[in-house]
């Protein structure tokens, strides 16, 4: 039993016995015990004011002077308080340190509240956004007015944006999100202009230089061609010339490749958008695999003929295309490669499928790489330029989609393009 507790029983015990042997005296014994427990009453009612008083207060003086329980009970109150006081100096200089940190960073940081109103921001988001201590309480959309913004912040921040600063001009943000608490949500701000100026950059020069490369190379196998053709050459000057327009080729192709994913690369968005019947590109995909394959693969599509896509003809092509040629150039003859059109509710998804040597898991995740060559065991009918599968990637992002593989090492490989409908239909 608390000290505390027992000192106040025994005043109890005191009170009644002293009340009664005063009462029986008097001959009142009980009226003795209820004076003298009402006056024990009166006593405690009194200390317990006095330790309201003090609570009242604040707690900011010394504690009253009272022994018993509530002597215990008001210095309980006032170790509680010295706690509180610790706990709220640490965690007070434990804000201080984090704004502090905050300050110094070169990303912008915004809170919100769960309506989207902007409840705390550090000293990059107001360089950034141009932001004033009157816009605290104001909704975002109304200071960030963009269409693109206004579906950002409705999301669930799954990808972040990029878009142009309205207060400097030439400068690109990138912004994205994360909801914590009650609904609320932190936006961080970055500024990518010089990244996205490297990368800007990156893309012309690839651009120009495959441009620049187109020319002479036309011009180098034009004449390889006509000296070919001219005159008989002997066996030696012969190979060599084949070698050199083979070689001229090749390049050719690369630089075809570099400017085709460049130009993916720098228009997000496709815009020759036209109805499109699935089928006859499909068989026109597969025609031109015919002709590099010589009747060394077997090749089927499976697609309804009534399916139209609001799509760009070329990109798609191009898209179905690159699988169905890697899938000639990467499997031995005899193989078998499907071309499969399936509905799938909110996405149409046309799949590649052969039959041949597969490839390492390990392998798939750097597949979609810029020039990533998988196992030199894997023997080749021609050589490909390593940017097929990049540019496959590329054009599924622009219409919002995925590539999804699966491989088994001599089994095969299937090529899964998800194309989600809703960035298929007219006037998107």
């Amino acid at each position: 039993m608390r000290a505390g507790l027992s000192v106040e029983l025994r005043r109890i015990l005191a009170v009644i016995a002293i009340g009664l042997i005063l009462g029986i005296s008097f001959q009142a014994a009980l009226e003795g015990v209820l004076i003298g427990l009402l006056a024990y009453l009166f006593l405690s009612v009194r200390s317990v004011r006095r330790i309201f008083r003090w609570v009242d207060s604040g707690m900011r003086s010394a504690p009253p002077d009272t022994d018993g329980v509530w002597g215990e009970i008001s210095d309980a109150l006032n170790r509680q308080k010295r706690r509180h006081r610790r706990t709220k100096k640490k965690m007070s200089n434990t804000i201080t340190r984090t704004m502090r940190m905050t300050e110094v960073l070169d990303q912008g940081l915004l809170v919100l509240d769960a309506n989207n109103s902007l409840d705390w921001w550090n000293r990059a988001a107001t360089k950034m956004l141009g932001l004033r201590p009157e816009d605290r309480g104001n909704a975002i959309v109304n200071l960030i007015r963009d269409p693109d913004f206004l579906n950002f912040i409705s999301s669930s921040f799954v990808d972040p944006l990029e878009l142009s600063s309205t207060t400097h001009e030439g400068r690109t943000l990138e912004f994205s999100g994360s909801y914590f608490g009650k609904g609320e949500v932190v936006l961080i701000v970055t500024d990518i202009t010089r990244i996205t100026s490297v990368e800007r950059l990156r893309r012309e020069f690839v651009a120009n230089v495959s441009h620049e490369l187109r020319t002479p190379l036309t011009v180098i196998k034009g004449y390889v061609e006509t000296i070919k053709d001219a005159s008989e050459l002997p066996s030696g000057l012969a190979t060599a010339f084949d070698s050199i327009s083979e070689q001229a080729a090749k390049m050719q192709n690369l630089a075809e490749d570099l400017l085709v994913l460049s130009e993916l690369e720098s228009e997000p968005q496709p815009k020759n958008l036209e109805p499109l019947q699935l089928y006859t590109l499909l068989i026109a995909v597969v025609g031109d695999a015919e002709l590099l394959s010589e009747g060394r693969h077997h090749f089927e599509i499976d697609c309804d003929n009534e399916i139209m896509l609001y799509v760009d003809e070329k990109e798609m092509r191009s898209m179905v295309g690159n699988i169905v040629i890697n899938a000639v150039q990467h499997n031995p003859e005899g193989a078998h490669i499907q071309i499969q059109v399936r509905d799938e509710e909110e996405d149409w998804e046309i799949v590649v499928i052969d039959d041949g040597i597969g490839m390492e898991l390990s392998e798939i995740p750097r597949i979609t790489e810029r020039f990533y060559r998988v196992d030199s065991s894997r023997h080749s009918i021609s050589g490909g330029t390593g940017l097929g599968l990049a540019i496959v990637k590329h054009t599924l992002n622009r219409y919002g989609g995925s590539l999804i593989i699966h491989s088994i090492p001599g089994e095969g490989a299937k090529f899964r393009c998800r194309l989600p409908k809703q960035h298929l239909h007219q006037g998107h």
